[in-house]
């Protein structure tokens, strides 16, 4: 389970850019995502490494959850990662090219690190990222093979580059391996996050892709820009309207029940268990984002 309430909006953040970072302090996203992996040259990994440790506790002052995206960790760069971040205590790691061993071994790393510190057992989450084939045929294991892992996340950009196969607008060469995610995260109930959208300045765009997202499961979608979070936000905000039908309908079943019937009419359509648990599920969404 998730130390945060929702994650609607992850913003990922170049982990090389100070001045990146500072303006994400005041960024809307339910999630900040410091990022030492792709954004982040060669050359500058070890001084937005240490940045990156500074920034953690700026960003946790302010009461935002903070991610931190690692190198590979079956190199000396995503081990070192590890070892510099724990003792800041992000709220979750994210695992690129995630597979079963490098779960583990992100494990482990924060494990024995965390023994060093004095740190309580499982205080950070591990986030794999599915961003190649092997990783959508065997996504279900990946999820399970950590009792720290607390959410998914698509990467559609690696995964098209290895299958040799163009990104477009509309989506349809990735909607496989969306179906795979959200099948295998809703099975060990974590938060499914979809990849981002690369149009900056594309608004129409973005919302069709969120929309998509959200109706196909994810729970939250990753933004490489400040300018999507509000688009991101809102699309996964349940409508105040569609709440309040579904208040109402689970009070309509609920003295259904009260009467010792099983189902029960509710605007022209039959409401059961599975329809009134539908609802229960949009009215806890919007009041953890009420409380926010």
């Amino acid at each position: 389970m998730s130390t945060k309430s929702i994650r609607r909006s992850l913003l990922y953040v170049p982990g090389s850019s100070e001045k990146m970072i500072t303006k994400a302090l005041d960024v809307n996203a339910d999630s900040i995502i410091l990022d030492l992996e792709d954004a982040v040259s060669l050359s500058e990994k070890e001084s937005a490494r240490h940045r990156v440790k500074e920034s953690i506790s700026k960003f946790k002052a302010k009461g935002k959850e903070i991610i931190v995206r690692i190198n590979d960790v079956k190199t000396q760069s995503g081990v070192l990662d590890i070892e510099a971040i724990v003792e800041e205590l992000p709220n979750a790691v994210i695992v690129p090219k995630a597979d079963e061993e490098a779960v583990t071994i992100t494990d482990i790393l924060i494990n024995s690190t965390e023994m060093r510190y004095g740190i309580d057992e499982f205080e950070i989450e591990i986030i794999p990222l599915l961003e190649t084939s092997y990783s959508i045929v065997n996504a279900y294991q990946i999820m399970s093979s950590s009792k720290r892992v607390s959410a998914v996340q698509f990467g559609a950009e690696d995964l098209t580059k290895e299958l040799g196969i163009e990104r477009t607008k509309d989506g349809k060469e990735i909607e496989y391996a969306r179906s795979v995610i959200v099948q295998a995260g809703n099975a060990c109930k974590i938060d499914i996050l979809d990849t981002p959208n690369t149009s900056i300045g594309d608004d129409k765009g973005l919302r069709e892709d969120t929309l998509i997202a959200k109706n196909m499961g994810f729970t939250g979608k990753t933004c490489i820009h400040p300018n999507q979070v509000g688009i991101v936000n809102d699309t996964f905000t349940p409508n105040p309207v569609d709440v309040e039908k579904a208040r109402e309908l689970i009070a309509a079943f609920d003295e259904s029940v009260r009467l010792g019937k099983g189902a029960c009419m509710f605007e022209g359509k039959m409401v059961d268990n599975p329809v009134a648990d539908r609802a229960r599920n949009l009215v806890a969404k919007a009041d953890k984002i009420t409380s926010l």
